[in-house]
């Protein structure tokens, strides 16, 4: 099952930049639970803190096409090294302000400033990839290999952020966040070797047109996933503590991503016959059906289990997304093809942090899993729509 991703590695540059890529990830999963946990024992409100954590998201989603098109242009570099050194200095003053009690708007806009800035670093180096590859069956286990890397991403992220935030303070679980954010953007910026060249203005690479109304219900069920993932980490937060056992929720949630990380493994190993759009609404199907336990479970454990196995349906489901986007597109406009549908992901956290966070506050978290449930139905009507009559008649990779 391995093979595949040892000769990946192989291929000159690829472990730098794979690396790179994961440490430069490493907010993605702890600004927003880091957030939470500060501001939910600062103020005492799930729903202010899903708030405050969905402005950084919903900040992350409308600047990332813009960060997209911009790398498909001028390459990387120096869009790595701004937005991180931007991203890190606002994750300082978000600190502030919450230690010296500012005004909520205050907390949204420093907020706004850090997800925007923050480089879409999952997607940078999707199109390294796919620079370095080409087309074809290598760049979709490439694909499966980062998937692997995001949810290596959402393991070690939750539970270093819980443990900082129980042990030491919730304010260094945060500051720890930036500084993993700004070496890994450094680091990446540096590899300029594997580094897309940027395409300019003349090149006509912008008159290749993208199909819109299939990207945009991809981006829409991306959105559905990042609402449903979203909605069972603040209601899995607020479930552990309720049970006095706030210091496993990271535990818990990097439970659920690691088999996500496992199904990632086996999904990229193995030669799929069944088309792409099948593999996406089967994916999207099975993460529904797989929460729907959860509103009856009444422990920690109990809760881990069904996450663990819910986990199975993540990263297939994530890579069939990105293999859609990858056939559906021109080749000269992927990067900002994949930041869109990374938009629709952040997007849809932001609500779904909302919508859960303020479920808890009325209902009480077991009763809030029927938030995420419900979306996770929705996103695989979407689905079906997008995949049966959306599908763009000119393909540009094949499986």
């Amino acid at each position: 099952m391995l093979k595949p991703y040892v000769h990946l590695m192989r291929r000159p540059g690829a472990s730098a930049f794979f690396t790179a890529g994961i440490l430069g990830r490493m907010p993605i999963s702890m600004i927003g639970l880091g957030i939470v946990i500060l501001i939910a024992r600062e103020s005492g409100s799930y729903g202010l803190a899903g708030a405050v954590s969905g402005v950084a998201v919903i900040a992350g989603a409308l600047t990332g096409p813009i960060q997209g098109r911009l790398v498909d242009r001028f390459g990387q570099r120096t869009l790595l090294l701004i937005g991180s050194i931007l991203c890190t200095i606002a994750l300082a003053a978000l600190l502030v302000a919450v230690r010296a009690d500012a005004p909520v708007w205050v907390l949204y806009a420093v907020s706004f400033v850090a997800g925007g800035t923050r480089p879409q670093v999952g997607s940078f180096v999707r199109a390294r990839w796919t620079h370095l590859l080409g087309r074809g069956r290598a760049l979709q286990t490439a694909f499966a290999l980062e998937a692997v890397g995001d949810e290596v991403v959402f393991i070690v992220g939750p539970v270093l952020v819980t443990t900082l935030a129980t042990q030491i303070s919730p304010y260094a679980a945060l500051a720890a966040a930036g500084v993993l954010g700004l070496a890994g953007g450094v680091w990446l910026a540096s590899l300029r070797a594997s580094d897309p060249p940027g395409r300019g203005k003349s090149d006509g690479a912008e008159q290749a047109p993208l199909p819109w109304l299939s990207l945009m219900l991809l981006s829409l069920i991306g959105l559905g996933l990042g609402a449903t993932l979203g909605g069972v980490e603040v209601v899995t937060i607020a479930f552990t503590t309720e049970k006095g056992q706030a210091g496993l929720s990271g535990v818990v949630l990097a439970v659920w991503a690691f088999g996500s990380l496992l199904a990632g493994l086996w999904y990229g190993s193995v030669h799929w016959r069944a088309p792409v759009e099948r593999r996406l609404l089967f994916g999207t199907i099975l993460l529904a059906v797989s929460l729907a336990p959860l509103p009856w479970v009444n422990s920690v454990l109990l809760v881990g289990v069904v996450l663990f196995f819910c986990g199975f349906t993540i990263a297939p489901t994530m890579v069939a997304l990105t293999a859609c986007v990858e056939e559906w597109v021109p080749p000269q406009r992927l990067t900002e093809a994949i930041t869109w549908t990374v938009t629709g992901i952040l997007l849809g956290v932001a609500p779904g942090n909302a919508a859960s966070g303020h479920a808890v506050d009325v209902w009480g978290p077991s009763t809030a899993y029927w938030v995420p449930f419900s979306i996770g139905i929705v996103c695989a009507l979407v689905a079906a729509l997008a995949t049966t009559f959306a599908r763009p008649k000119t393909r540009f990779a094949h499986n």
